[in-house]
């Protein structure tokens, strides 16, 4: 089949150029709920990048919600750590997110297992 074919004699150009893909998606997520998951995904996909690769292997992300990053810690010693570049892992968490979306960043524990105990 030819080009001339499929196109209409009748039909006239738009004469406003479709909307970037990038603006569908981000509509699309907000409507579904989807935007705090792949924010979420987002901080997972990057934590070697925002709290190097040491940091990384004893915290890890658990949640981002109202702009507080909620990060668990293998020990206290870790969440000490944590607790001084708080500051640092939000600046580098908001040059993946975006400016404003982390304020600031909390810090868990992880429970020792009791059953592991004599």
């Amino acid at each position: 089949m030819r080009r001339e074919d499929w196109e209409s004699e009748e039909a006239t150009p738009n004469p406003s150029p479709p909307p970037p893909v990038g603006d569908l998606v981000a509509v699309l997520s907000s409507a579904r709920g989807w935007a705090q998951r792949l924010r979420g995904a987002r901080i997972h996909s990057a934590w070697p990048q925002i709290a190097g690769e040491e940091l990384a292997r004893h915290v890890t992300p658990v949640r981002l919600a109202g702009g507080v990053l909620v990060v668990r810690a293998a020990s206290t010693a870790w969440a000490t750590q944590v607790s001084y570049l708080a500051p640092q892992l939000r600046d580098r968490a908001n040059a993946v997110l975006g400016a404003g979306e982390v304020r600031s960043v909390t810090v868990q524990t992880t429970r020792p297992d009791k059953r592991s105990r004599n």
